[in-house]
């Protein structure tokens, strides 16, 4: 009964219970990243990533999902920061922002129509090139190969990893299939434009960040509008008194001249 009412928790903070983080929709466009099952593979450093759309790269953001242990071994993320773009993905770029490593096993996509679209393998050069140490496992399966009429290998999973100058990141083309091969969806290196290199102190805030974001514009919001009612009611008070002091002295005037004219009117009297 707690597992499964710790299980209803973790829910309501969009992390899944067991091996996902974030809640698997197809439908929308979706980024996923399933990490390796393997010692160290994990992470708890800030991962960046940005997606080509329309032949323009995206901002970069950071993919988390707040109260959930993301990038754990074995674990599989659903991401929804990219879900307004819906043109077909082209590229994906993916940047580690610190010296914990993680082994990615398999990134998934929208293709256009469907976030199905699974890159199960990574060509040699994607991570930089020929920096065979972020790669894992190489694999050979027949007649297929990165590129048409290049000789080249490609693995199962790649790291990322700001311990080695050329694995920090990774940027491949989405629906390339292998050559040879053309049921197996392959990770091939991008070279025609790139995000650049993020700002991780700057990213896009994740979710915790974004929510505190908030609430503080909220709380700024509400002290100001208090200072203004506030000084609104003593421009109010100020102008009631000066309009009362105003009136007073207007009738100590007609009074004044009153007394005045009755004055004047004995006094002839009397002379008379």
């Amino acid at each position: 009964m707690f597992a499964y009412i710790v299980c209803i928790s973790l829910l309501a903070k969009q992390c899944l219970c067991g091996d996902t983080c974030g809640t698997k929709d197809t439908s929308i466009p979706q980024l996923s990243v399933q990490v390796f099952d393997s010692s160290n593979a994990g992470t708890d450093d800030k991962i960046a990533a940005s997606i080509l759309v329309d032949g323009e790269w995206t901002p970069w953001y950071r993919i988390d999902h707040s109260g959930c242990d993301n990038f754990d071994r074995g674990m599989t993320n659903y991401f929804d920061e990219f879900a307004s773009y819906t043109s077909e993905w082209e590229a994906i770029a993916l940047y580690n922002c610190g010296t914990d490593g993680l082994e990615i096993d398999a990134i998934g996509y929208w293709n256009g129509v469907d976030s199905t679209s699974v890159v199960d393998f990574f060509c040699f050069n994607v991570a930089g090139p020929f920096e065979e140490d972020c790669f894992v496992d190489l694999d050979e399966l027949p007649n297929g190969e990165c590129y048409e009429g290049e000789a080249g290998d490609y693995y199962n999973g790649v790291w990322i990893d700001q311990n080695n100058a050329g694995c920090q990141g990774i940027q491949f083309y989405t629906g390339r299939s292998l050559v040879g091969d053309e049921g197996v969806l392959v990770g091939a290196a991008y070279f025609l434009s790139t995000p650049g290199t993020p700002s991780c102190s700057n990213l896009l805030a994740d979710e915790t960040e974004l929510v505190a974001a908030k609430a503080l514009f909220v709380g700024q919001s509400i002290a100001n509008l208090h200072w203004f009612v506030y000084a609104s009611l003593l421009a109010l008070f100020v102008f009631a008194v000066y309009k009362m002091y105003q009136k007073r002295s207007s009738v100590a005037c007609k009074t004044s001249a009153g007394e005045d004219t009755e004055y004047v009117a004995l006094k002839t009297q009397i002379q008379k």
